[in-house]
């Protein structure tokens, strides 16, 4: 996204292709999933689809997630990435279940070094085609993956 100008309150909705494969990931959670930054609404709608027990809100409804000391169940969201370390954090605090999408390249900082070491995914999912965060349909030049906290899932997979 480098000189391109950013959108408001960083909504860059979740494509359909960049969920779909996870899916059958979600269906091994033992609880509720909860979207802490649902948007649209687009993955709530997908899950309950899909047979999910899922529900969500939104900082434009006035909900704050990193102000919220609920415990979740499961937490799957697309955070704005502006805040994506603060939603990882707070996340793997208040849901035993956490997935997150994000940049591969957010591995790769010396700001966020010190937090991985302390707080290394169990998985990775890994999308084999990169997603489109725009209108135009224009595929993003970076590798994303859904990445994992909790006990269900370990390792790599390859969606």
């Amino acid at each position: 996204m480098r000189g391109s100008k950013r959108r408001e309150a960083d909504f860059y909705a979740t494509p359909e292709s960049a969920f779909r494969p996870l899916l059958p990931f979600l269906h091994l959670m033992p609880d509720h999933i909860w979207e802490p930054a649902h948007g649209d609404g687009r993955l709530v709608r997908w899950m309950v689809e899909a047979k999910l027990e899922a529900t969500g809100d939104d900082l434009k409804d006035g909900y704050n997630f990193l102000k919220d000391d609920s415990r979740r169940g499961c937490i799957v969201t697309n955070p704005p990435f502006s805040l994506a370390l603060e939603f990882c954090d707070h996340a793997i605090k208040h849901a035993p279940n956490v997935f997150m999408l994000l940049r591969l390249n957010f591995l790769a900082s010396k700001k966020r070094r010190e937090w991985w070491n302390a707080h290394k995914p169990d998985a990775l999912f890994v999308l084999s085609e990169r997603p489109s965060f725009t209108d135009d349909g224009k595929t993003d030049a970076t590798d994303y993956a859904w990445f994992y906290w909790g006990k269900v899932h370990k390792g790599f997979y390859f969606l």
